[in-house]
């Protein structure tokens, strides 16, 4: 195990995810795994969550860098909601640029794009596009609030554990889901940020 803030952390994180290896680490919101944007990084996560039915959130370094995932003008209402939300834990699905790979986007080729509030996450996406994640547990079971909690066959599986230094327990909360590809912003999964903050800044 290691620590955001240790100083080899992020070049141990980045060698095995370089390697399509998947990384078990606390960020803004739950603990989470971690993988890179590759099918093989996909095929992992499916086979260590026990699920192959949707994709995966990603996170990126930076609303800049979602131009790179999708096709859609972004309205008023959804630059207030980038500028407001972000970084934070906010999930917007938007409308996939269409030369995406299967293994990225829904059947319906959406996308779900997110900015994490962590600085140790962050520095970790300055050195690329994006990342796949999602939360630490085998699909079905409650997501953990420790790592005491994770399972221990995904801990056995995966290449690196970092955790937030001082940290026993972490949020229960997965980010909040705004579907916005249609024009519309839908609630799809209330979570850590607050639908009446939300309610209240778009509407």
């Amino acid at each position: 195990m290691i620590h955001w803030n240790d100083k080899e952390s992020l070049t141990t994180i980045q060698t095995a995810l370089d390697q399509d290896k998947i990384v078990l680490a606390s960020g803004d919101t739950v603990l989470g795994l971690w993988g890179k944007l590759t099918q093989k990084s996909f095929e992992v996560l499916n086979e260590l969550k026990q699920r192959s039915d949707k994709p995966y959130l990603i996170v990126v370094g930076s609303a800049q860098k979602i131009k790179l995932f999708i096709d859609q003008p972004l309205s008023e209402k959804l630059e207030t909601l980038i500028a407001t939300c972000w970084p934070g834990p906010v999930t917007l699905i938007f409308k996939a640029r269409s030369d995406l790979p299967s293994w990225m986007v829904s059947q319906d080729r959406t996308i779900a794009l997110r900015v994490p509030d962590h600085a140790g996450l962050l520095h970790l996406l300055k050195h690329c596009d994006g990342l796949f994640s999602t939360s630490a547990n085998v699909h079905g079971l409650p997501v953990p609030e420790s790592i005491s909690a994770v399972d221990q066959s995904l801990i056995d599986k995966v290449a690196v554990v970092c955790l937030d230094r001082d940290h026993e327990t972490y949020g229960q909360s997965p980010s909040t889901i705004l579907d916005c590809s249609t024009g519309d912003i839908r609630v799809v999964r209330p979570g850590a940020f607050s639908i009446d903050v939300l309610h209240n800044l778009i509407g």
